[in-house]
């Protein structure tokens, strides 16, 4: 939390941002520097005697990012507008009398007390007044871009004249709005008692949030209703509040915006915006002991393993608050196998947060990575064994062939500063081999020159360039293949012959990869009849046709069956019959796999050919190897990699060694 100083010398300071310190009161500001493209510049400084309220731009100015109040920056470090109460007061977000909730625990009427209405004025009402114009009956979910503008109509001072009829009120907690005259002829319960609109099941009331001295946070939240009896179940809790991390550094600057958003929708102290692991632990230090709680990530694949990985250093397994996902990344995998979709649509933020609370929770497994280096004997050991393994026309001629790029070269610049696990766990994949080493070269490129990836089609744009980097090792495709660089050991059992064809191997604890697709594929019979439908419907290019490897269409190899025909074949003179007669004959050889599952325990290996790597992305698959509990990969020279979307080098001939490292709880949404 950064702070404004005084330039006068005082000791004041204005804390920027949500104030978790001791100085914060339940009324503090969230204050943020106003930017030039806001469109609030055009209001004067709140502050009723200040002497440049109608000159703005001659003085800093900040802007509350919870009520939207406007002030000149001295005004908040001078002495004597501190100390008095000149400056309006913000939304209340906590409660800083702990003894007061515990005195009004034991009578009903009370209960209520601090759900108040925060009202401020309006010079134009922003949707109809609710006295004397109501709205038609609509989804609560219709109304979240009135919201939006209602916000944004909302002035920064209280001084206004209200002679306008048009003039109103608009409460910042419910978004209820009324012409001031109309307003005065509510009951004094309605002026006052506020339900919190269409957030009230997921928003962290005020009462719920208090000074603490147990906690190393100084702030504990426990709604004082629930807490009176002693004996109650969380489910008997009738709310499911939901935090949200931010990072802001994902999408470019949209997560900035989102949080700055979230600030003025909810309660800001249930915003968090993600800066390290303390981040992490300080909110749910904050929030463990409230019931039903759930958590929205705000980022990429990256930003939900981060978050997750906490979860579990703090929770037991699959006791964790679940996980829902709102998507700001590039490939966004595990949001689209959730359905929280596959990239961020700023007209469903609010519809995220809201299908959070009702979303199904889910178990997801997490698997750990560790690394573990030879010494010199045995890597002698195991290169003796690799050539003695059996024949392979490759190995003879292997003197008078290159190995493929991403070995051969290293010491690209992309290697340099990605030398190291970036994680030691993942929940979505890892991949080794020639999709890593294009994907590493994508990610040095875009950490040098940020500008050329400001946009999805940009994003596919440089991919296929730095693809081209490549073409050497796609035109010899036959001439090498993992199998030479790579021993594949899953469950004790030695399977390296089962990548001899492939030029990557996918680790896979999810359906879902390279931005949506899936190279474990679907059940057969759903995935050829997809493909029957396409056939049928849509006259498919021959040039494209005849890029699809027959090894795609064959949809469920074991490990261990013949080696899969790498040659190309054409689809448009099967007819219908044909394809399901494939159908059938595939699935009886490959009864033993079963249907891919995030939360059983077991991992997918698949390997990719390179005409693989093109097809995966039109719906078809790679050719299965294995379900396993665990698997080892003993890397024989310097190999790319990637984990959860990371790409890194490893330098040094290595072992990876994969096994299952417990489970966390995510929301699957259900109400796409």
């Amino acid at each position: 939390m950064d702070v404004l100083t005084s330039e006068s010398g005082n000791d004041n300071v204005v804390p920027y941002g949500v104030d978790w310190s001791d100085r914060a009161r339940p009324s503090s500001h969230c204050w943020f520097p106003l930017t030039s493209d806001d469109s609030s510049t055009a209001q004067s400084c709140a502050y009723g005697s200040c002497a440049k309220r109608k000159q703005a731009g001659q003085s800093a100015l900040l802007q509350c990012g919870s009520c939207d109040l406007i002030m000149h920056a001295y005004h908040l470090t001078s002495s004597s507008t501190t100390n008095n109460d000149s400056i309006q007061s913000c939304r209340p977000s906590f409660v800083d009398n702990i003894e007061q909730i515990n005195s009004l625990t034991n009578n009903k009427d009370n209960s209520l007390k601090f759900d108040e209405h925060f009202w401020s004025h309006v010079s134009t009402l922003p949707k109809p007044c609710m006295h004397c114009q109501p709205t038609s009956m609509v989804s609560p979910l219709d109304i979240i871009d009135q919201m939006k503008w209602m916000i944004s109509c909302i002035p920064r001072t209280l001084s206004d004249d209200w002679s306008d009829p048009s003039h109103g009120l608009v409460c910042l907690w419910c978004f209820r709005c009324y012409h001031h005259s109309c307003w005065e002829q509510l009951a004094p319960q309605d002026k006052l008692q506020c339900d919190y609109g269409i957030f009230q099941n997921i928003i962290v009331r005020p009462q719920w949030l208090s000074r603490s001295s147990e906690s190393p946070t100084g702030f504990k939240a426990r709604p004082f209703s629930y807490s009176t009896n002693s004996n109650a179940e969380p489910n008997s809790f009738p709310y499911t509040p939901v935090l949200v991390f931010v990072n802001k550094r994902s999408g470019g600057q949209v997560g900035e915006k989102i949080y700055r958003e979230l600030l003025q929708r909810l309660n800001p102290r249930q915003v968090f915006l993600l800066e390290n692991n303390a981040t992490i632990t300080h909110a749910l230090d904050i929030y463990s002991s409230l019931p039903n709680m759930r958590i929205c990530v705000c980022g990429g694949d990256g930003t939900v393993g981060w978050v997750l990985s906490r979860l579990a250093e703090t929770y037991p397994s699959r006791n964790n608050p679940p996980v829902s996902i709102c998507p700001l990344g590039t490939g966004n995998d595990l949001s689209r196998v959730l359905a929280w979709g596959e990239q961020y649509d700023p007209t469903r933020l609010f519809h995220t947060l809201l299908q959070t609370s009702q979303a199904q929770v889910a178990v997801l497994d997490r698997w750990e990575v560790q690394l573990e280096e030879y010494d010199a004997a045995t890597l002698a050991s195991m290169t003796q064994q690799h050539h003695e393994s059996g024949f392979n026309i490759s190995r003879i001629f292997q003197p008078l062939l290159n190995p493929p790029t991403f070995i051969r070269e290293t010491n690209r610049s992309s290697y340099e500063n990605h030398q190291k696990l970036p994680n030691t766990r993942f929940i979505n994949y890892m991949s080794f081999g020639l999709d890593a080493a294009i994907a590493l070269d994508f990610h040095a490129e875009r950490i040098r020159d940020p500008s050329k990836f400001s946009s999805p089609l940009k994003n596919k744009f440089m991919y296929v360039n730095e693809s081209c980097k490549y073409f050497d090792d796609f035109a010899r495709a036959q001439m090498w293949n993992l199998g030479s660089y790579i021993r594949l050991i899953c469950d004790d059992q030695d399977i390296t012959d089962t990548i001899r064809n492939c030029h990557t191997l996918v680790i896979l604890n999810i359906p879902g990869y390279a931005s949506g697709t899936n190279p474990w594929g679907k059940s057969l019979r759903s995935s050829i009849m997809d493909r029957v439908n396409q056939l049928s419907t849509i006259k498919l290019d021959s040039t494209f046709i005849n890029q699809i490897s027959m090894s795609s269409l064959d949809a469920l190899n074991c490990a261990g069956d013949t080696q899969e025909n790498n040659e190309l074949e054409s689809l448009d003179d099967r007819d219908t019959d044909q394809i399901e007669s494939l159908s059938t004959t595939q699935t009886a050889s490959s009864s033993r796999f079963q249907p891919q599952n995030f939360g059983d325990r077991k991992i997918e290996v698949v390997g990719l050919s390179t005409t693989h790597m093109a097809a995966i992305h039109a719906g078809f698959r790679g050719n299965r190897i294995a379900q396993c509990n665990r698997l080892c990969i003993e890397l024989r020279c310097p190999m790319t990699a990637q984990m959860d979307g990371e790409p890194f080098y490893l330098p040094t001939p290595v072992a990876v060694n994969i096994s299952h490292a417990g489970q966390v709880l995510v929301l699957k949404n259900e109400k796409k």
